[in-house]
């Protein structure tokens, strides 16, 4: 529900229990956690979520987007609500998963004709628009708010929130009553409203000013940051050539690109298979049976990226495993127990030797009839990492069948062409084959690999939060070289997607420049005299997680005004540095954003994307069935936040909480 629906009204200007900035899934998700929490108490306890965009959808998942863009994972595979298999101390079960929902919707028919319309023809397999996805989360926030019922009143504001500051005592509150205010007509008078404050004598702040973009402010004994990505400065495109810069597929000024201009598209990641459809889908071309038709109305596009070519298409295999012999429970339990681990030296051997077995485990399963001894194969599979075992690999694997990772990570490694054609013949083989290998159901080699990549990713995520990781070994091995390797291999977009860019490339829309010659914005450094002039340049990704950096938001504005600070990690010697990760710094077990000395608020909590340092992959949502992670997360902020704001005696309480480390997602 939407505060401008609601008859105006005197505002209610009492303090708040908890605001929690962000309306994407993470702070539904908090809310919900709250619910499920929250016991009937003295009083009710009253919560305001804040975002700019509409509630539930949030900015990503935005119902006004074009119907074009769709999510990067099936139906099948999202969910809001903690199912069963999440194993909380607290009601799970309490509300529909993706697929669920869109089942109900289809028998009963939904407000939004896109959402109904998928319904209708969805299948778990299926990628929804991402607009659907937004009407089931602001269904989920309403279904939320229903089961609330007299245990928490939430209200909606539309705004952004562009500061939190502590309030030092609770005169603070009361001295300036026309400062505060929560949503107006949608917050029912409460008994009580003494606002105690949390630390009592030890002189801990009494709550928090948030400051939202309308002038209003909100006091608040709780706050939840959960913000998502983080924007890039505000700037506009430039020109001669049009450039612009990146972020959300939404807020490129693609009206700007006149039909038949010379684009140049940096970037192969999710981002630019966005733009991609939009540039052509929706520009009314259309696919079908027999490739692209185009509308007239496209830009000609030219790719390029550090790599030379598009994110590998999505594998999706239900069911499919691979097998794990050397990254073991065990093994990584003794890992992350080390006073210091440095990535490359301790994890990247074993993590190898599985992708690896994963590889030529299909290999042996496919094509066995290839290789000139299958058991000494299976031998060199079952040797340690190390130099032995690179030997009997090369020697029981033919050169068509080995693991290549190099040739994986970069496909135009060491490939030159005379012409264009030629590249873009290469480039149509290679999307052929990409496709091929993404939706073969026997899982060939490369999908394998794909697999056992996302199924690495709890025991990886363990480690690299583990808090023992050096900041070299992070910056360089981590940031520097597996999580683009990672993305690249198993994090793409749909199969459907490369089938169309391969249409693209036949209907001569979209050509591949491969990658850039190094001081040159569009001159290929794998075809002798191919340079492009483009008329705009597209950089196809979103700004990184840094909140050290200029740019807009609350996050960075905590670190300005003193309230919270940078993440850093630990130096890998003595005469080092420690690194900043970028992150803001949290408390890890509770989401507590850390304080310039290193002390923790008591009731000022941050979720999601910008903990990434802090954490590994905050970008995942959940996944049905799997323990998420993304539950303990935000089940732990709710239940430290009523433990926060309960009243010293009786009253409102929260179930009890034992103190015990966030348990660990099986798979993503």
């Amino acid at each position: 529900m939407n505060d401008s629906a609601v008859p105006a009204q005197a505002p209610d200007r009492r303090p708040v229990d908890a605001v929690v900035v962000g309306a994407g899934p993470r702070g539904v998700s908090v809310l919900e956690r709250l619910v499920a929490r929250a016991v009937p108490g003295d009083r009710p306890l009253r919560a305001v979520l804040v975002d700019p965009y509409p509630p539930g959808a949030g900015r990503v998942w935005r119902r006004d987007q074009p119907p074009q863009l769709l999510m990067n994972t099936m139906v099948a595979d999202n969910t809001v609500f903690p199912d069963g298999s999440v194993r909380l101390d607290a009601p799970v079960d309490t509300g529909p998963t993706f697929s669920e929902w869109l089942r109900a919707i289809a028998g009963k028919g939904h407000p939004d004709s896109t959402a109904a319309e998928f319904a209708a023809r969805a299948h778990d397999r299926d990628y929804a628009p991402r607009r659907v996805y937004g009407a089931y989360l602001s269904d989920a926030l309403e279904r939320i708010r229903a089961a609330a019922g007299d245990r928490i009143r939430i209200a909606v504001r539309t705004a952004a929130v562009v500061r939190v500051t502590p309030l030092a005592t609770p005169g603070d509150v009361s001295a300036a009553p026309g400062d505060v205010s929560a949503a107006p007509g949608d917050v029912s008078a409460a008994p009580g409203g003494a606002f105690a404050a949390p630390g009592g004598a030890s002189g801990a702040p009494a709550g928090y000013q948030v400051v939202l973009d309308d002038g209003d402010r909100l006091a608040a004994r709780a706050v939840v940051l959960a913000t998502g990505h983080l924007d890039a400065p505000a700037a506009p495109p430039r020109r001669e050539p049009l450039h612009l810069p990146g972020g959300h597929p939404t807020d490129y000024a693609l009206d700007t690109i006149a039909p038949g201009a010379r684009v140049l598209l940096r970037g192969g990641g999710l981002n630019a298979f966005d733009v991609l459809a939009l540039l052509t889908l929706g520009r009314g071309g259309r696919f079908g049976e027999h490739g692209y038709t185009p509308s007239g109305r496209e830009p000609r596009i030219w790719i390029t990226s550090r790599r030379g070519v598009p994110f590998h298409a999505r594998v999706d295999a239900p069911g499919v495993t691979a097998p794990v012999a050397f990254l073991t429970p065990e093994r990584v339990a003794a890992l992350a127990a080390r006073d210091r681990l440095d990535f490359r030296a301790d994890v990247l051997p074993w993590l190898l030797a599985d992708l690896e077995l994963a590889w030529y485990d299909r290999v042996l399963e496919l094509h066995p009839g290839h290789l000139p001894d299958p058991g000494a194969l299976r031998r060199a599979l079952a040797e340690p990492p190390g130099p032995d075992r690179e030997a009997a690999l090369r020697t029981a694997a033919p050169a068509a069948l080995r693991l290549d990772l190099d040739a994986v990570a970069e496909p135009l490694r060491g490939r030159s062409f005379a012409r264009p054609a030629e590249l873009d013949a290469w480039w149509a083989r290679h999307l052929d084959a990409d496709v091929a290998a993404a939706t073969d159901p026997r899982v060939p080699p490369p999908a394998a690999l794909a697999v056992a990549i996302r199924q690495a990713r709890p025991a990886l995520r363990r480690l690299i939060t583990a808090g023992n990781l050096s900041g070299a070994s992070y910056r360089r091995d981590v940031l520097g070289w597996f999580n683009g390797f990672a993305n690249f291999v198993s994090g793409g977009p749909p199969a459907l997607r490369v089938r169309q860019l391969r249409a693209l490339l036949d209907a001569g829309v979209v050509r591949l420049l491969g990658p850039a010659r190094p001081g040159t914005l569009g001159e290929s450094a794998v075809v002798a005299g191919l340079s492009v002039r483009p008329d705009a340049v597209i950089d196809a990704w979103l700004p990184g997680t840094d909140v050290t950096t200029d740019g807009p938001g609350v996050v960075r504005r905590l670190l300005a005004d003193g309230v919270a600070r940078p993440h850093r990690l630990p130096p890998a010697g003595p005469d080092a540095e420690p690194l900043p990760t970028g992150a803001l710094d949290v408390r890890p077990a509770d989401g507590r954003v850390r304080r310039p000395d290193g002390t923790a608020h008591r009731a000022l909590f941050a979720v999601g994307v910008p903990l990434e340092g802090v954490r590994w992959t905050t970008a995942i949502g959940a996944r049905p069935g799997t323990n998420a992670d993304f539950f303990h997360e935000t089940d732990r902020v709710a239940a430290e936040l009523l433990r926060a704001v309960a009243p010293p005696q009786g009253g409102h309480t929260a179930a009890p909480v034992p103190r015990r480390p966030l348990t660990e997602e099986r798979q993503q």
